[in-house]
């Protein structure tokens, strides 16, 4: 009876089978109002709670919380969590008990009225109480390492999602420069092109127009595949349907300008910042606890028992017996050169890690120094540039300008301001990577100068 009652307590076979109904059900997204409740509670070590609202559009932090709800990657990565969970109930189990039952019957000889025998033993391994404390402790700081890599997993694709944003954003108001010097180009074109045809300009200013334009126009080409390109990504990072569109924030500015923090700060505490950093320290820790182990496992196992029996001349016994294996050929030396080998590579990825956390943000803050120069150079000349269009545009009307240089000044003018977008672009790239590499929540920026 007792065996059949622990029998009950175990576990039951329960088929799933992979079905597209089943897919399909966990492909859908959330309502509105779910994933307003989400964003407001989400609970991550880097990530804050932000206010989900998409009636104004979708701002990068809302993109990088939404990101972290909706990702179809982060859902698999997640399950890693109760993976771990099951490991570290496992490591809090002790070795089950052996019972051992035998029967024998007397078959011949001179003694065939005698009494059949049994036995009936049952024993424990002692000897996993040594290194159950350590078990215990493996599983636990392995199980910290997968929710802060989780945490990391979470943090990259946040960033990701918000960056995507930004880059949408700056796409969008790049076509915006282009298409309308794409329509001046072509103004100035076909006025071009009568002007040939009555032979007021030579064939060679004509064909210089109409080049012009188609730079222009293969230019417009190009960014708009990267726009459906970048808007691809963005979807995928959010979990959304291909070819679904996405409508962004329209008061969402490029910064002009980083605030450089010192070296000496970025770095300061980074193995305590930095998730990615923590799981490994967490790993390395739970290698600890497996060297540990493998250490104390090259002792011989020792098995208590005890048993009762009768033997065929009617007699009962009862005794007590210890059974210990004899570590004659394996002192378990194989296990231990394998986990101190692990342990060695977990701390050599451990210190480069940290080497290259700081090489990143060394050259993250050149890389962002000199951007902010550039920044400001264009910034500088935009003014200048927009006085000498306005100063033609005045000339035209007296007859002091020729149409052309008019257009000339203008589309430069364009240039430059597609030029400051780019630079604004890649000013918030190296703010992402440096906010990645030095696990800040944000850096800080400006928006002062001009603002497209």
């Amino acid at each position: 009876m007792g065996i059949f009652s622990m029998l009950s307590n175990c576990a039951e076979y329960q088929a799933q089978p992979l079905t597209d109904q089943k897919i399909q059900q966990q492909l859908p997204p959330p309502s509105i109002e779910q994933l307003t409740i989400q964003a407001q509670n989400i609970n991550h070590p880097l990530l804050q709670p932000v206010k989900f609202d998409l009636k104004d559009g979708l701002s990068p932090d809302e993109a990088a919380i939404l990101a972290v709800l909706r990702n179809p990657e982060l859902r698999a990565i997640r399950n890693q969590n109760a993976i771990s969970n099951a490991q570290l109930l496992q490591a809090g189990l002790l070795p089950n008990p052996q019972i051992s039952y035998s029967f024998s019957a007397p078959s011949g000889g001179t003694d065939l009225g005698m009494n059949n025998a049994f036995g009936i033993g049952l024993s424990w391994e002692v000897t996993s109480l040594i290194w159950q404390t350590s078990k215990i402790a493996a599983a636990e700081k392995q199980q910290q390492s997968v929710d802060l890599q989780i945490a990391w997993q979470e943090w990259q694709i946040a960033q990701a999602a918000k960056l995507a944003t930004y880059q949408l954003i700056a796409y969008n108001q790049q076509q915006s420069l282009l298409t309308e010097m794409a329509l001046r180009l072509k103004e100035n074109s076909e006025r071009l092109q009568q002007a040939a045809s009555l032979g007021l300009v030579t064939e060679l200013e004509r064909v210089a127009a109409v080049s012009a334009k188609n730079l222009v126009d293969i230019r417009l080409l190009a960014l708009e595949q990267q726009q459906k390109q970048q808007q691809q990504r963005l979807n995928r990072a959010l979990g959304l349907k291909p070819y679904a569109t996405v409508r962004l924030q329209q008061a969402i500015q490029l910064a002009n300008h980083i605030r450089l923090p010192a070296y000496v700060h970025l770095i300061s505490n980074i193995e305590g910042r930095r998730l990615d950093l923590l799981a490994l320290k967490q790993g390395y820790e739970s290698q600890e606890e497996q060297v540990h182990i493998a250490v104390l496992q090259q002792f011989p196992k020792i098995s208590i028992g005890f048993n009762h029996a009768l033997d065929n001349s009617n007699l009962y016994t009862m005794g007590f017996g210890i059974a210990m294996t004899l570590p004659i050929f394996d002192h378990n030396q194989g296990q231990i050169a394998l986990e101190r080998a692990t342990r060695a590579q977990l701390f050599d990825q451990y210190s480069n890690r940290i080497f290259q956390a700081r090489a990143d943000i060394a050259e993250l803050l050149v890389t962002i120094s000199s951007t902010n120069q550039q920044i400001q150079s264009v910034a500088h000349a935009i003014p200048d540039l927009e006085k000498l269009v306005k100063a033609y545009r005045s000339a035209i009307e007296t007859g002091q300008v020729d149409v052309l240089n008019y257009y000339v000044a203008w589309n430069t003018l364009t240039n430059k301001k597609i030029d400051f977008l780019s630079l604004k672009l890649q000013l918030t790239q190296a703010r992402v990577a440096l906010e990645i590499a030095s696990g800040l929540y944000r850096i800080p920026t400006d928006f002062q100068g001009q603002v497209l």
